[in-house]
């Protein structure tokens, strides 16, 4: 049989129709599923497919193009096949939607999406890259509040590169790359943060009873604004309050009442810097 006047010596004589479609001028496979040939291009499909690496080794013969028939045992139709070659061919390259799906799930599954649960993965940036491309909003917050806070915007390029500083790693930060629209909304986050936060990290805390609000204004320059000057802590607020609230009050003068009190209060101002990302980073309506 010839198609175009190539012989296809291992296809089936007389009995291949051209598929409508999935017959390309510059193609160098021929394949045929069951009474249908397609011409495709061999790199395309050889690489996601040991089977078809297999067939078409020994498929050279003098001619340009590799000619392979579909065994039949295999049980593949045309209508399948027709379906994988959308997914290969599509502008999207190899879109699966319920594959892309399963994926999506499960990478939102894998990183923070709450206060509570707010940590710092590896490789933050470009998890915040995928996000923001692939429209993952329930993960976005946390990851703009981790590249925003642990970002060197003063090693920025002006082209997207800039450093991130590991939480635990921070002299050892790695060379990265941000798109820019994603850079500068870290940047202006990061900006809404410091001026959110200054003002409450300068203002010594009060408490409810006399006693112990003298307690906090003696201890709170060495026990809250030193340790946050020397580890980023104006940058970082949710961080720096939960160091504050971590601290052991007690043994420094204020009474279990107060404790309470001021946790609580801590606690609050976490949740209004976590719900006010919302309106910096434009969120409100993406959930």
């Amino acid at each position: 049989m010839t198609v175009n006047g190539i012989n296809q010596t291992d296809i089936k004589a007389n009995t291949a129709r051209k598929h409508p479609t999935y017959w390309f001028d510059d193609g160098s496979l021929i394949l045929q599923v069951e009474d249908v040939a397609y011409n495709l291009h061999k790199t395309i499909l050889t690489r996601h497919s040991p089977l078809l690496q297999s067939l078409t080794r020994n498929t050279e013969d003098g001619y340009k193009v590799s000619v392979v028939q579909i065994p039949e045992e295999l049980g593949v139709t045309g209508e399948d096949f027709d379906k994988l070659l959308e997914h290969l061919y599509h502008d999207m390259y190899l879109n699966f939607p319920n594959v892309h799906k399963l994926a999506r799930e499960r990478i939102i599954s894998l990183l923070p999406r709450s206060l509570e649960g707010l940590s710092h993965p590896e490789f933050a940036d470009q998890a915040l890259t995928l996000a923001v491309r692939y429209e993952l909003y329930p993960i976005q917050k946390a990851l703009f509040y981790t590249v925003s806070t642990h970002m060197h915007f003063e090693e920025h390029d002006g082209e997207g590169d800039a450093n991130i500083e590991a939480p635990s790693q921070a002299e050892a930060a790695p060379s990265v790359h941000v798109p820019p629209d994603v850079l500068q909304r870290c940047k202006d986050l990061l900006d809404q943060l410091i001026a959110h936060f200054t003002p409450i990290l300068f203002t010594v805390a009060t408490a409810g009873h006399m006693a112990c609000t003298d307690v906090l204004a003696e201890t709170w320059m060495p026990l809250v604004i030193q340790p946050a000057l020397e580890n980023n802590g104006l940058c970082r607020p949710i961080e720096t309050l939960q160091a504050i609230i971590d601290l052991d009050w007690g043994t420094h003068g204020l009474c279990q009442e107060c404790v309470a009190e001021k946790v609580e209060e801590w606690k609050g101002e976490q949740a209004v810097v976590w719900n006010k990302m919302d309106e910096w980073l434009g969120m409100q309506k993406k959930e």
